[in-house]
């Protein structure tokens, strides 16, 4: 099956074009403000360095958040587009998710380790989620106070680690806490949400079979937009 897997929930936009599950061209560029005219170029430059053409696209994967609001509505919005106007299935993956599979694909975590994957979520506060090696929700997806993030991290999932398992910490903005930096681990996948990751967590999904319906494809926000409906006949 050949892929077509982007990111674009955090500052950081990516593409990635897998065949047979193997990853085949990539592309990483970052700009928080400029997806949506970056992430079709970022597509473009994927195919092209791997060497194929966007009709030969079968599957498409997207990250749908959490993260920028903005960045998260793009993403969904520009694989829905290109994944309807294909008749092709579209796969959506977590951006915390994201990040802990890549942490036990690397072989950063090991198969008995907990992940819990940490992004900016602005206003003081992290978006965060817990793993297992096979993807299971451990803690689902919440935004929390920073100054809580530790507290809570200790005496939840590190709290109930399986036998063996050690507490693992993904995502930069997590180095930055002094009670968590044992237990961060660094790397570029595991800093923030790739293409790559996003790519073959999709691929793992589409090959078991399964509805990807692009209507039904929706951003994981976590947290409600800041900006609200105007009211009828309101002020805008």
């Amino acid at each position: 099956m050949r892929l077509l897997a982007i990111s674009t929930s955090t500052p950081r936009g990516s593409a990635a074009v897998f065949d047979g599950g193997k990853l085949i061209g990539a592309s990483v560029y970052t700009d928080l403000e400029g997806h949506a005219e970056r992430i079709f170029l970022a597509a473009e430059d994927a195919l092209r360095a791997a060497g194929v053409s966007a009709a030969s696209i079968e599957a498409f994967a997207c990250d749908i958040g959490p993260g920028s609001f903005t960045g998260v509505r793009v993403g969904v919005a520009a694989t829905k587009g290109m994944a309807i106007g294909r008749g092709a299935p579209l796969a959506g993956v977590g951006s915390l998710e994201a990040m802990a599979a890549e942490a036990f694909a690397s072989g950063q975590a090991g198969p008995h380790d907990l992940v819990v994957a940490a992004l900016d979520a602005k206003k003081q506060e992290l978006f965060l989620a817990a793993f297992d090696v096979r993807g299971a929700l451990c803690w689902a997806p919440r935004h929390v106070p920073r100054a809580d993030v530790a507290a809570l991290v200790l005496a939840g999932p590190g709290a109930s680690l399986p036998p063996g398992g050690l507490l693992r910490v993904v995502g930069e903005v997590a180095a930055e806490d002094p009670a968590l930096a044992a237990f961060v681990l660094r790397s570029p996948g595991t800093d923030l949400p790739d293409a790559a990751a996003v790519g073959r967590v999709a691929l793992g999904r589409l090959v078991s079979g399964g509805d990807f319906d692009p209507e039904y494809i929706e951003p994981l926000y976590v947290r409600p937009p800041d900006a609200k409906p105007m009211a009828s006949g309101g002020p805008s």
